[in-house]
């Protein structure tokens, strides 16, 4: 008797364990990805669409999943720090690689914009525009000053290569800003530069500058919480098999092409400077950059 009391026990204890282990096989984990700033932000529409192709393209092998969105209203700065501390589960965030990034958080290290976020092109005021257009150095163009978010990696970039920076906290008043002249240069991604244009071409004497790039090697990867290596690696190999396919080259195009192309029609001098931060050891990430085919190698470096 003691015998079978002991027997059910076990069978019932097996039974239990074995339901759940099966619910867990089946469960749907959660990932993060990031909302908008403000209200008509869409600066986050192509990480977002990444991370769900790369999701996508590792449910067979990794299971079903379900994408959540941050609300509305976290900055840069604030999102990081987020990621830093695990606020949402499996937080997935585009940014720029730095030391404290590399040493805080897990970087998957894929440059999800195959590199053009590193050109960046200008918003100025009607105005300033006309005294670019004699710009000729890099020396002259560190004459004017730069307008970039709170927070943002680029401003130790920008004050390294020799510009003077002005921050704010307000992405939709940086166009305001710029165009009533409280700073001279808003500078944008090559791929973000034209959908801001027609959402913002009503700001008075907003205009955009059509002479100069500035460029730096800024490869932006995903960054998640320490602890979310298993994770992390599943995000690496989708953005792998969705590079190998092509899918991921067809969400660029897009989101990107058409900013690309009414960059490209005028000609324009490229100026480098050095990015200090970009710290990866492995350069491997290079075989998936693109940029150079489009804007050429005709680029004018910093003494």
């Amino acid at each position: 008797m003691c015998l079978r009391i002991h027997l059910l026990n076990f069978f019932s204890s097996l039974m239990v364990f074995l339901f759940l282990d099966s619910f867990s096989a089946f469960a749907e984990e959660v990932f993060t990805t990031r909302g908008p700033e403000s209200e008509g932000d869409e600066r986050y529409i192509y990480q977002n669409k990444l991370l769900q192709l790369a999701l996508e393209k590792t449910t067979n092998t990794h299971g079903a999943y379900t994408l959540k969105v941050t609300p509305i209203g976290s900055n840069t700065k604030r999102t990081m720090r987020e990621v830093e501390r695990g606020s949402y589960p499996n937080f997935f965030v585009q940014n720029a690689v730095t030391p404290d990034r590399l040493n805080n958080m897990i970087a998957v290290p894929f440059p999800l914009t195959l590199g053009v976020l590193g050109y960046r092109a200008a918003f100025v005021s009607e105005k300033t525009k006309v005294k670019l257009k004699s710009v000729s150095t890099l020396k002259e163009l560190q004459q004017f000053s730069i307008l970039q978010g709170l927070g943002w990696v680029d401003n130790k970039i920008l004050r390294n290569g020799g510009f003077g920076v002005i921050t704010s906290s307000s992405y939709n008043g940086m166009f305001r800003q710029v165009a009533t002249d409280r700073a001279d240069i808003f500078l944008r991604g090559v791929n973000e530069i034209f959908a801001e244009w027609n959402r913002n071409k009503d700001v008075p004497s907003l205009t955009y500058d059509d002479s100069f790039l500035i460029y730096y090697d800024f490869p932006a990867f995903f960054f998640t919480t320490k602890g979310n290596e298993r994770a992390a690696e599943r995000v690496l190999e989708g953005l792998q098999l969705a590079y190998q396919d092509g899918d991921l080259q067809k969400i660029w195009a897009e989101e990107y092409q058409e900013s690309i192309d009414f960059v490209t029609k005028h000609p324009r001098r490229i100026f480098s400077i050095t990015n200090p931060l970009n710290v990866y050891p492995d350069k491997s990430y290079r075989q998936y950059l693109i940029a150079a085919d489009i804007f050429g190698e005709d680029i004018i470096y910093a003494d």
